[in-house]
């Protein structure tokens, strides 16, 4: 703790603004060079914050790093993260487009069934093995191991597939809204059971306290949709119909943090990380289009270029590629490779075949399915923050989320069919 003396905390203030400004520097430059290599922006963003850590410049420049990342400024770091990532859960809350999800084709409901049974079999196989050559640091824990290791496989990362479709061109075409829609159901599928794993383990798997946290986060969906929601609605569209009212009143503004942050405040007492919260409120209003537009157009870019960078450069701070430093670790690291890819872009092209689809259609698919990026670190870390991931296990699943990521741009231009060929290099050539 600083003591409460101006001068130690302006100093504080001084390592943690100048750590701040490198980490958006990194991120905004190496996003938008992985922009240019016909990635996603978080592609770049992640290689950043690698970059960032002991894998690059831990090991080229020590001292540089222990300058620009000291340990009395990592705790305030981690602080910013975790308010960006809980911004971030919001928004992605409001994001999810629910309307995909009223038509259950049969070809959504079999590519998103293969998009979670499939990686989550090959999570089952190769726990046992991971579990006992890199052991977590709670011993003992093998079946929050195990819930890990299969959300870590099977999850997607819906927000960042719809903006390769939008890059693309493809967000209307019936390939887009097929992955969409799959997507939107795995996530889905993948929160709650990550929220459930996280209850388990935070009880200590004890079944009454788990079910104590169970009841009271149905409690606070059954407050959020039936009472909280509306009210929020109502008193959105209220503030706006004053005559002179602003794109986004500051009174609107002041009580959605309030109640933004009640919410997180909740879900962290009942033994689940704070994120959850923020996600649930987000979907709550999801269907108040006007206000997510003007949340997106006011404050989303802040959050996503001030705030979501660091949690990136904390995840690179403790991914160590040089601890990989041995056969078996490699061996690991592979290991989950192979499951991760089979399991997702196998499983979810199996299940686009077996309904239908033509072959470049279902590898697409596959794919954009298979694709981790932010999402997938955020379980990850959860994972790590509970003592179920070692340092080694860690670092394997984060290079995991990246390759995955990084596969999709490549593997969509390989794959795609002649008329949507067109369709993307058209767009490429618009955006250009």
């Amino acid at each position: 703790m600083l003591a409460m003396n101006p001068a130690k905390i302006e100093d504080h203030l001084r390592l943690v603004l100048l750590a701040w400004m490198v980490i958006i520097a990194v991120a905004f430059l190496f996003g938008r060079l992985g922009r240019r290599w016909g990635q996603p922006l978080a592609v770049g963003e992640i290689i950043g914050g690698i970059l960032l850590g002991p894998s690059v410049l831990g090991a080229l420049w020590p001292d540089g790093m222990a300058a620009l990342f000291p340990q009395e400024s990592q705790e305030s770091l981690q602080l910013l993260a975790k308010i960006g990532i809980i911004l971030l859960m919001f928004q992605v809350g409001m994001e999810f487009d629910y309307g995909h999800l009223r038509d259950r084709s049969k070809s959504v409901i079999a590519i998103s069934q293969m998009g979670i049974l499939a990686p989550c079999a090959l999570g089952l196989c190769i726990g046992p093995w991971l579990y006992k050559h890199f052991p977590p640091s709670q011993p003992g824990s093998f079946l929050g191991f195990q819930l890990f290791i299969c959300i870590a496989l099977s999850i997607s990362a819906l927000p960042i597939m719809g903006r390769i479709l939008l890059e693309m061109g493809l967000e209307r075409t019936a390939l887009g809204a097929l992955s969409i829609s799959a997507a939107a159901i795995d996530d889905v599928i993948g929160w709650v059971f990550l929220a459930a794993a996280t209850a388990l383990v935070g009880s200590a798997f004890e079944w009454s306290r788990l079910a104590a946290q169970l009841a009271g986060i149905v409690l606070l969906v059954a407050s959020l949709q039936l009472g909280i929601g509306p009210w929020l609605g109502q008193y959105w569209r209220r503030l706006r119909a004053r005559p002179g009212a602003s794109e986004f009143p500051a009174q609107f503004l002041a009580v959605i943090l309030i109640v933004l942050f009640a919410c997180c405040y909740v879900t962290n007492r009942l033994g689940i990380f704070s994120i959850f919260g923020a996600f649930l409120l987000g979907v709550t209003l999801h269907r108040e289009r006007e206000f997510v537009a003007a949340w997106r157009s006011r404050y989303s870019s802040l959050v996503l270029v001030a705030f979501v960078p660091i949690f990136f450069t904390n995840t690179g701070l403790n991914t160590k590629v040089g601890g990989l430093n041995h056969p078996m670790a490699w061996l690991g690291c592979a290991a989950v490779f192979v499951a991760a890819i089979v399991g997702k872009l196998g499983g979810c092209w199996l299940g686009a075949r077996l309904t239908g689809s033509s072959p470049r259609e279902a590898a697409c698919v596959g794919a954009l399915m298979n694709t981790r990026a932010l999402m997938g670190l955020v379980a990850i870390n959860i994972g790590r923050d509970l003592g179920l991931l070692s340092d080694e296990l860690f670092t394997m699943f984060v290079l995991m989320a990246l390759f995955t990521t990084i596969l999709c741009g490549p593997l969509l231009r390989l794959w795609l069919p002649p008329e949507l060929r067109q369709l993307e290099s058209s767009s490429r050539g618009t955006q250009a």
